[in-house]
């Protein structure tokens, strides 16, 4: 689901095509808190109905309803776009359990407050205001007018990425199997893999359908286009089209995109030096699939956590970089989780500056508000205080290494879904303090960010400043 966060006002040259920040007269500014509330109540809401229809027996393959704790797990899991299962996909759920997991996936990608203005739209009402409102803290903007349209349009776009996504992994592998089979793995896989889902529908690490997408080069670069699109963010997609016309873009998109290249970069390179120094499962293919493999490994591991390699036969100095990676995450608003991209680019740009004693955060002849700066600092604390408290919750219940645990809950937070492989040996315990830990990671991060972002009562009161030893 798009995310809030600080999304860039747009130029003022593209602002008029959704609206402007103009507070339309008569219309009361509503509490940031009672939109947070609305989200948080609606993707409980939507967990609950996944929940309820992959407790069903036609659910399974067997004809046989699991327990409700395994199809909470699994619906917060596909809801939350993360991807942690407790068993395999493929051998479990019957085809009206797949599609009620990618339901789930799309709804939770995409946000059930996008889709409930497309619904308006599509039957002919006027989108409610109460709805209006919600969709501004969703979208990050921050005037009620042109929000409809903006919401269409990440729609829109979301819905064409995904079948140009499918179209081409159709044809790929229409050599392995029917075309109908065809057609439902690339609707599958496309979604899951642009909505950073994490979702497939591969039979383990040893399945011939597994081995053959990952040595299709054209395969893998699909599936990492798409993961790479669905974690940039509406902020950049929009940049990114409108600048051969504009020739311009935002600082936000000036700040993700460098950094998302960065990121692969080193990542690619820390995972082929690991394998070069110690050896692990990339070793044992043939250089052209181990770069692929270790590129595609890196691409995934910021929140979407497609498996085509056993992570937990890398060696532990991969894991660590996937772990790091995972924890930073996707651009906001985008379908990625995470601490955010701009979150890790504020915190490295306020200690640069800090450091040559720069009187305020400055950025490409840009100033950043210290309120900005405020909401980095608290997500970082916050998200790594969560982060610590659960894998000590998982260590304390649970008998599990603090690595598998560590990883299984930053896998959890950031919504990645990467796994050491003990997701499915955790005790009832673990899998409630993981189910938390998705639920937060997609919704906790746009809760703290809005209530950081109400405004307190102004005062004229100035205390007088005291100095503290810091370091």
């Amino acid at each position: 689901m798009y995310q809030v966060n600080d999304l860039p006002h747009l130029e003022h040259s593209r602002r008029d095509k959704i609206g402007s920040n103009i507070p339309t007269p008569g219309i009361t500014e509503y509490s940031p808190d009672t939109g947070s509330k609305t989200l948080i109540l609606g993707f409980a809401f939507i967990i609950l109905v996944g929940t309820v229809l992959l407790s069903l027996p036609i659910a399974t393959e067997s004809g046989q309803a699991v327990d409700w704790r395994e199809a909470l797990f699994t619906a917060t899991s596909a809801a939350t776009v993360t991807g942690l299962i407790v068993f395999g996909t493929v051998d479990t759920w019957s085809t009206f359990g797949e599609v009620v997991i990618l339901a789930l996936i799309q709804v939770g990608g995409i946000g059930f407050v996008t889709l409930s203005v497309v619904l308006f739209q599509l039957i002919g009402r006027r989108v409610p205001l109460a709805e209006r409102r919600v969709l501004r803290q969703v979208l990050g903007v921050h005037a009620s007018s042109g929000v409809v349209q903006l919401a269409l349009i990440v729609a829109a776009v979301t819905l064409g990425i995904e079948l140009i996504g499918a179209v081409i992994m159709f044809f790929s592998w229409l050599g392995d199997m029917p075309p109908g089979q065809a057609a439902y793995y690339a609707i599958f896989h496309s979604i899951s893999s642009f909505c950073n889902a994490g979702f497939d529908l591969f039979r383990g690490v040893d399945d011939p359908l597994l081995l053959s997408t990952r040595r299709n080069p054209f395969l893998v670069f699909t599936m990492s286009a798409l993961i790479v699109i669905g974690t940039m963010g509406i902020t950049v997609i929009f940049d990114l089209i409108t600048f051969p016309k504009t020739k311009q873009v935002s600082l936000h998109t000036k700040l993700i995109v460098p950094l998302m290249a960065a990121l692969t970069v080193i990542g690619f390179l820390l995972l082929l030096l690991d394998d070069a120094v110690l050896h692990n499962v990339l070793s044992e293919m043939p250089v052209w699939e181990r770069w692929l493999m270790a590129f595609f490994t890196v691409v995934s591991s910021r929140t979407a956590g497609i498996t085509l390699v056993p992570i937990q036969e890398l060696g532990q100095a991969s894991q660590l970089v996937i772990t790091a990676w995972m924890f930073i995450g996707g651009a906001p608003a985008s379908m990625g989780g995470g601490i955010g991209l701009t979150t890790i680019a504020v915190v490295l740009i306020t200690l640069q500056n800090s450091t040559r004693g720069n009187p305020d955060i400055r950025f490409l002849s840009r100033a950043l508000p210290i309120e900005t700066v405020v909401k980095a600092a608290a997500i970082m604390t916050v998200s790594s205080v969560l982060v610590f408290t659960m894998t000590m919750g998982m260590l304390l219940f649970d008998k599990q290494s603090i690595t598998a645990a560590f990883f299984e809950v930053v896998s959890a937070f950031s919504n990645t879904g990467y796994s050491l492989g003990i997701t499915g040996d955790m005790n009832q315990i673990s899998r409630a303090l993981i189910i938390f830990t998705m639920f937060w990671g997609r919704l906790g991060p746009l809760t703290l960010v809005v209530a950081l972002a109400q405004r307190g009562s102004h005062t004229q009161i100035r205390y007088p400043e005291e100095r503290i030893i810091i370091g």
